[in-house]
């Protein structure tokens, strides 16, 4: 496992860590999710699930769509917490990184493929791709500053992450439509129940 999907699995603990999120409002009908007044349209959701069942055929459409929508409420959550902590990363160190680890997955398919066949399987869309490794650097680099001169490796400074991005969430003003299921504050966002998501991939691609 390499250091950066060691970070994508941090991610993904924080990921489930980060519940207690409310229902849409009527008044937000057509969104995926608003988080903190940004609206994740149910659009882009379908389309970049549509993308990613090229790729992956197999997958579960409905799940694809459940966790495409999780990784982009998580990204907010990161942006939040870096602007607090005061920490970025430069688009050209996320080229970087995308382009070294690209080489030894045979590339963007490859890389998304190899994520679908962990035995923790991770979707990625193509379009979130760069998003994707700047989520890790970004959860990095926060762990290195609140590390203070600690191992930003150990599993104590990354659950110290974690655990921030976590609480971050839970004080966010965030909006699920309920189309996608209900978070579980006992179980997480992974666990996204009583969910009506029924569209196949054949109806996406229609």
């Amino acid at each position: 496992m390499t250091r950066l999907t060691r970070t994508a699995a941090a991610l993904a603990i924080a990921l489930v860590a980060a519940a207690g999120l409310s229902g849409c409002s009527d008044q937000r009908l057509g969104a995926a999710a608003v988080v903190d007044g940004k609206r994740i349209s149910t659009d882009d959701v379908q389309a970049s699930a549509r993308a990613y069942l090229k790729i992956v055929p197999g997958a579960d459409s409905g799940q694809v769509q459940r966790d495409i929508l999780q990784r982009l409420i998580l990204s907010e959550v990161i942006d939040k917490v870096a602007s607090k902590e005061g920490v970025g990363v430069s688009a050209g160190r996320v080229a970087a990184a995308r382009d070294d680890l690209l080489k030894s997955t045979g590339g963007r398919k490859g890389l998304i493929r190899a994520l679908a066949g962990q035995q923790q399987p991770s979707v990625l869309a193509p379009a979130y791709l760069d998003r994707w490794f700047k989520d890790q650097l970004l959860f990095k680099r926060i762990t290195i500053k609140l590390a203070a001169g600690g191992d930003p490796t150990s599993a104590v400074e990354t659950n110290k992450t974690s655990t921030l991005l976590s609480r971050t969430a839970k004080s966010m003003d965030i909006e699920v439509n309920p189309r996608y299921g209900k978070w579980s504050l006992s179980r997480g966002v992974v666990a996204l129940e009583s969910g009506g998501l029924s569209k196949s991939a054949a109806e996406l691609n229609g």
